[in-house]
């Protein structure tokens, strides 16, 4: 946690003469949290990222005056595309108000803010995930969760106040003068507060205290096998998926990931014939026989949402391209694999909700493969899985009992 009053915890220092920068405020655009600083010795102001969400680890800062930017370390130059839009959008902040809605729950008057605004869906989920490690670990204090609607109905029980805000995903990154005005005048209510680093991979967290859904019951005898539908990112080789954009045939791509889909569950089927076969998520393009139930959408919302994460749930093993879209699947299901592109392989594991705490189990039941992967393989991979899974379980375990 990082406190910002009645003292800012920032310590930072002047890229230009190397003194030591005094924090004046802290500013609340929207996505991330930022504190403006003044160097006392070239009498410099800068705008910085406080260290939450990816910015813990990425430091930098914006002259106010010259708009230039300044990285702590040379090697993270990728992460301009986090940076360099946020210069821009903070000379160009949005004229219309957006609406906020403040629920409270519980008077408090030390508190810790949790700030899930972000224009990636998955970042916003991540971020809100710390939500336990406060209610858990610092009950002494009142949490505060800012999110948007989308993900109002995720914040866990026991939260003291929640602000919703009404930007759309899309526009998670501009920067809103009346939402920091909102902020600052709200906390002039607390004698304390802290903000929450946002960590933008926690590692411990219950999904069901989060979704209200139960994760897999490996007892159970019904399963579903369930495939992950996405149309911006496709079952197919990187090269053919680039060459189908620049040419702007996608349906093609989209008719072939179809023809994979069904050719992967018509082999399933033949060695799991009482397993329900399922496809799910966003996008409804290209059909299905009638024995795959097609429960995609076309949109997102409360009901469909829950529907969803019910059907993970009722999953032996999911299977899906690597993003953001198997994030809920893969915490809910019982077993995932994650088809990873080829220009993905550095954020592996950055796709699956990890609910397992045995590293060994864990292995077993997350699975990362090349796109490229055949579909024989997929069927003998998911195949030893669902078969072996209990057994594999009950060697690995077998020393807690004796």
């Amino acid at each position: 946690m990082i406190e910002i009053k009645p003292n800012i915890q920032h310590h930072s220092i002047c890229p230009y003469d190397g003194a030591m920068l005094k924090p004046i405020e802290v500013l609340w655009p929207g996505l991330g949290i930022y504190v403006k600083t003044k160097c006392d010795t070239c009498h410099t102001e800068f705008i910085e990222a406080l260290r939450v969400g990816h910015s813990v680890r990425r430091q930098y800062q914006i002259d106010i005056a010259t708009g230039k930017h300044f990285y702590q370390k040379t090697n993270d130059n990728w992460f301009t595309w986090y940076t360099d839009p946020f210069g821009e959008y903070l000379q160009n902040p949005q004229p219309e108000s957006v609406p906020i809605t403040k629920e409270v729950f519980k008077e408090c008057q030390r508190v810790i803010i949790l700030n899930t605004i972000d224009n990636v869906y998955g970042h916003c989920l991540m971020k809100l995930l710390n939500a336990q490690r406060h209610l858990d670990g610092n009950p002494a204090y009142g949490l505060i969760v800012i999110v948007q609607p989308f993900k109002r109905a995720m914040v866990p029980d026991g939260v003291a106040e929640i602000w919703t805000i009404d930007i759309p995903l899309r526009n998670g990154h501009y920067y809103y003068p009346n939402f920091h005005q909102f902020v600052t005048e709200e906390l002039k209510r607390f004698e304390q507060i802290y903000v929450s680093k946002a960590h933008s991979h926690p590692s411990q967290f219950d999904i069901t205290r989060f979704s209200g859904v139960p994760k897999h019951n490996f007892a159970e005898k019904d399963y579903k096998i369930t495939y992950i539908w996405r149309e911006d990112r496709l079952w197919c080789r990187t090269l053919f998926y680039r060459i189908l954009r620049k040419l702007q045939i996608i349906q093609l791509g989209l008719l072939l990931q179809n023809w994979k889909v069904r050719k992967l569950f018509t082999q399933l089927r033949a060695k799991f014939p009482n397993a329900k076969f399922v496809v799910a998520a966003q996008g409804k393009n290209t059909k299905f026989p009638e024995w795959i139930e097609d429960c995609r959408v076309e949109k997102y919302d409360l009901n469909t949402d829950e529907k969803m994460n019910k059907i993970y749930s009722q999953s032996r093993v999911i299977i899906g391209i690597h993003g953001s879209s198997i994030l809920k699947p893969s915490a809910h299901a019982g077993m995932t694999i994650s088809l990873m592109p080829q220009q993905r392989w550095h954020d592996i594991v950055t796709d699956i909700l990890y609910q397992e705490a045995d590293p060994r189990i864990a292995a077993f039941r997350y699975r990362y493969v090349p796109i490229e992967i055949s579909i024989n393989e997929i069927v003998n991979m998911a195949t030893s899985m669902i078969l072996k899974y209990d057994d594999f379980v009950s060697d690995m375990i077998a020393d807690q009992k004796s």
